[in-house]
């Protein structure tokens, strides 16, 4: 996982600044559940919630970061996607108060 310094980086070269309060934002949930953060934010929900709170760049942002986490793509909020939060109740509920 990179770093929030290496997320700003990437921002900086594809965006012109670091959009350091949506890649803190993103990653924010680590501390809690681990890498398990990135079922609940580093999806289409956590780009659009980007683009709520701080605009279309802002959602640019966050897909520049969730496409370095995720091997380049931002995953989808598919049928395959809620079968894996079922294995993860605790995953699952989290991602339920987040956009509910």
């Amino acid at each position: 996982m990179a770093k929030v310094e290496e997320h700003c980086a990437d921002c900086v070269k594809e965006l012109g600044e670091p959009f350091e309060e949506v890649n803190r934002w993103l990653d924010e949930l680590f501390e809690f559940v681990g890498s398990d953060h990135r079922d609940i934010r580093h999806n289409e929900f956590g780009v659009e919630k980007c683009r709520n709170m701080w605009g279309d760049r802002a959602a640019q942002a966050a897909e520049i970061h969730i496409g370095r986490d995720e091997h380049g793509i931002v995953p989808k909020i598919d049928t395959a996607f809620m079968l894996r939060l079922a294995f993860k109740p605790h995953i699952a509920e989290a991602f339920r108060k987040e956009y509910e």
